[in-house]
């Protein structure tokens, strides 16, 4: 494959994703409306799950055909651009903060599964057992999270309810476009990010960090703007939050499951600092209650733009444990 059509494979792939992801959050929400589910719970497993789903296929599908590095730059990028810029872009147009404790439960969630996805990949690597535990985490999260977030006590917008009224065919419709759109979209990602990688003398985690990760992190690009243009910060917080707990211990598990395997230096060395800066400068927001919007956006942007420059620059930070301590004899 040339390299244009490698580039013409990515730039339908995203097409494709961006509109099956909005399909599939627009149903999943009216069903959510329909039931009344609360806000946050919406936002974190409706949303969060709806919009992770690219992530989920993408990474799952490289990692089952052998392609484990673009599986973990996958997961792994898309986390990052979820907090620096999936986060930023639409704060900067609509202010959004949060006050909601369950938010700050979700944040701890989130933050543990972040360090925990760092720890075993320094450590032990990633391998079916782990997988399982991943997903098994998972399971008990989303479990506790549906047992203490179940009602809706807050009064329904115009847009909600407008949602809520959409008919049933109608609803089932946009399922189906999403399910069968999602898988497309990520085979046609997949295949031209390998392609442009292969073309380009790019690695598959670089390929990973950067087109795949952002592609696929469109649909929560989409599902954000939606919700701070409502005014729902709930939503639209707990849509990055969710979406990155899912990326770990979803994508993540699935990953896993493929069979051992080594996370690369490439990764431990520069990207997974990126990671956990970035979860535990969203956490600190939201404990600290502060409004993400105007300052904090540029701030972000700023970070993520830093971030791809290391990686076209090849930044490492495998010596940064010993900055303060002087490095022991080779």
């Amino acid at each position: 494959m040339t390299l244009a059509a490698a580039i013409i494979y990515v730039a339908v792939g995203f097409g494709v994703l961006l509109y099956a992801g909005d399909c599939i959050v627009r149903g999943a929400l009216a069903t959510a409306l329909k039931i009344n589910l609360s806000p946050l719970l919406v936002g974190i497993v409706v949303v969060g799950l709806g919009t992770s789903l690219p992530e989920i296929i993408i990474s799952a599908g490289a990692a089952f055909t052998g392609r484990t590095g673009l599986a973990q730059g996958a997961i792994i990028g898309s986390n990052i651009a979820n907090v620096w810029l999936v986060l930023a872009i639409p704060a900067m147009i609509f202010p959004m903060v949060t006050t909601s404790p369950r938010m700050r439960l979700t944040a701890i969630v989130m933050l543990a599964a972040t360090f925990a996805w760092i720890g075993l990949a320094a450590s032990t690597g990633l391998n079916p057992a782990i997988g399982l535990g991943m997903l098994g985490a998972l399971a008990v999260y989303l479990i506790i999270a549906w047992s203490f977030g179940r009602r809706d006590l807050s009064e329904d917008t115009p847009e909600e309810i407008k949602l809520a009224q959409i008919p049933a065919w109608r609803v089932t419709t946009l399922v189906l476009i999403g399910v069968v759109g999602l898988p497309l979209g990520a085979q046609l990602l997949i295949d031209g990010g390998i392609a442009v990688a292969a073309a380009s003398g790019l690695s598959h985690e670089a390929i990973g960090l950067t087109i795949l990760a952002v592609g696929s992190s469109l649909p929560e690009l989409g599902a954000g703007l939606a919700a701070a243009w409502r005014k729902q910060s709930d939503v639209a917080m707990g849509n990055i939050l969710g979406s990155n707990i899912f990326n770990i211990l979803g994508a993540g598990g699935l990953v896993a499951l493929a069979g051992p395997q080594v996370v690369s230096r490439e990764l431990i060395n520069y990207s997974h600092w990126a990671l956990g800066a970035s979860a535990v400068m969203i956490t600190v927001l939201i404990f600290a209650r502060r409004r993400v919007g105007w300052v904090t956006s540029p701030i972000f942007i700023a970070l993520y733009c830093a971030y791809i420059a290391g990686l076209i620059y090849n930044w490492s930070f495998a010596d940064a444990p010993y900055l303060l301590l002087e490095r022991p004899p080779a």
